[in-house]
């Protein structure tokens, strides 16, 4: 976050030489023992056993809840219960998850993601200055249990609303538009790419730790993906079974009457056809509710982008990777009219640049639009010269930026070819429309004849001062002769 961020890591960890505390205490070491070889696939499979556990959400873990959690021995289990249990009863769950991805050997973003998902209280994807300064406390606080330092939420809150608005300047705009209090509170301003921002001011100490470095030789491997299942193995036998017939099939007209009959509620009035007509709708509406199940899901998916931006230097916009994502997220999460959580940039590439992106649906105040449409509105964004997206921050990527949808870049197609069946306009002008590349010539002929007049200008003034200077040589060559002849004469 800054230097006093910076000052408290290294007042909580000031040394991991023998004989410090580090090394004395011997809880860092072994814990980044148990947990090294764990990678962020492992640590978001410790979050969802965790999940799976907690059903009544109460955010406390026993030591047998914690032996279904983490797959370590039980020697190993008892040293962590014993290290971070309070009271020895119970553990925090919060505090568990974060020491399990603290002490891997996930990447920096990808550990903060897992902090931003258990401290976001809306969910959002995104997260507010004081749930920030809430899990750096904590991760601090654990970091405090492996050398005995004390860390107060207090002082890390204060040392973050000092300095964030230093970091990022949107945190400084709505704290010059809200108050500083209400700021750090209630404004979600926080996404994945100011977290990684917020990352850089800190990140070459915590390289120097060994939570930041290659793990020990000797880590206890994770578990297996599998190994929860070992106990069903019987169950999977069986139920793969040649001789067990599928259920999720249409039934026939006899089963169908046969039920009916076996099913009969014993009024004689009620006759079998009726009863199998009955089961008929049920089973056509049960297959109806499976369909519109799929369809929901199938409306949640995210879409995959690819905005390539022909008129931008890779070599120039690398050099500030996270301000150009920060950048893109906020001026197409405005251009659209959605929050930017919902945006997820996976990768920078070069050729010029390429962004490729997953955007989810909003579902937000009756937002009813999917990613796919969501897509095509980004599109019609780039097309129009007078749209938000061009006219925003991000206008000088977007004039010459052209919109691709697919899984794959190879297989990408362009997004207006999804909504009308064909691709209406070429490549090399898809972004513009002709009045926008008319203007755009316009101006630019513009500049190119100011830039020519100003040149012939300097031409004449520069023939002029030439034939200035030449009479001027002319006069003192004939005033040296002048004086050559009169010292001859004398």
């Amino acid at each position: 976050m800054g230097a006093g961020f910076v000052k408290a890591l290294q007042s909580v960890v000031p040394s991991i030489s023998p004989g410090s505390s580090w090394a004395q205490r011997d809880i860092g070491p072994t814990l980044r023992r148990f947990f090294g070889a764990y990678y962020n696939g492992d640590v978001w499979a410790v979050y969802r056993r965790y999940k799976n556990i907690d059903v009544d959400n109460s955010g406390w873990v026993s030591y047998e809840e914690l032996a279904e959690i983490l797959f370590l021995p039980e020697f190993n289990l008892l040293f962590i219960f014993d290290a971070f249990s309070q009271q020895n009863a119970l553990m925090d769950s919060r505090e568990l998850l974060v020491m399990v991805c603290l002490f891997s050997s996930s990447k920096l973003s990808e550990k903060c993601g897992v902090f931003m998902t258990l401290f976001d209280s809306s969910h959002s994807g995104t997260c507010t200055a004081a749930e920030v300064a809430a899990f750096a406390t904590l991760a601090l606080q654990v970091l405090g249990r492996c050398t005995g330092a004390c860390v107060r939420g207090k002082d890390i809150a204060a040392v973050m609303q000092e300095e964030l608005s230093d970091v990022l300047p949107q945190y400084r705009e709505a704290e010059n538009r809200l108050g500083m209090e209400a700021t750090f509170k209630e404004e979600r301003i926080f996404g994945q790419d100011e977290i990684d921002e917020i990352c850089s001011t800190f990140r070459h100490v915590y390289e120097e730790l060994p939570i930041g470095q290659q793990p020990p030789a000797n880590c206890v491997a994770p578990p297996a993906p599998d190994w929860q299942r070992t106990a069903m193995a019987s169950a999977a036998q069986a139920e793969n079974s040649p001789s067990r017939k599928p259920l999720n099939r249409t039934l026939t007209e006899v089963e169908l009457t046969h039920m009916a009959m076996l099913g009969s509620s014993g009024n004689e009035e009620e006759s079998p056809e009726q009863a199998a007509q009955i089961l008929k709708e049920k089973s056509r509406a049960s297959q109806k509710e499976m369909r519109e199940k799929e369809a929901a899901k199938a409306a949640i998916k995210p879409a995959r982008g690819w905005m390539v931006v022909h008129g931008a230097d890779f070599v120039t916009v690398s050099k500030e990777l996270a301000r150009f994502r920060h950048l893109f997220v906020k001026c197409v999460a405005q251009a659209l009219d959605v929050p930017s959580g919902i945006l997820t940039v996976v990768d920078v590439t070069p050729g010029s640049v390429v962004v490729e992106f997953l955007v989810h649906p909003s579902a937000r105040a009756g937002d009813s639009r999917n990613a796919t449409q969501l897509l095509i509105a980004l599109a019609e964004q780039l097309i129009s010269s007078n749209s938000t997206l061009r006219r925003g921050h991000f206008g000088a990527y977007a004039a010459s930026a052209e919109l691709l949808v697919g899984e794959t870049r190879r297989t990408a197609v362009h997004a207006l070819a999804i909504a009308d069946g064909v691709i209406c306009c070429d490549q090399s002008v898809q972004c513009c429309s002709p009045q926008a590349v008319l203007d755009e010539v316009l101006a630019r002929l513009e500049i190119e004849l100011r830039r020519a007049e100003t040149a012939e200008e300097k031409y004449k003034q520069a023939v002029v001062e030439l034939r200035r200077r030449d009479e001027s040589v002319k006069s003192l060559t004939k005033l040296l002769d002048l004086a050559k002849q009169q010292e001859e004469a004398a």
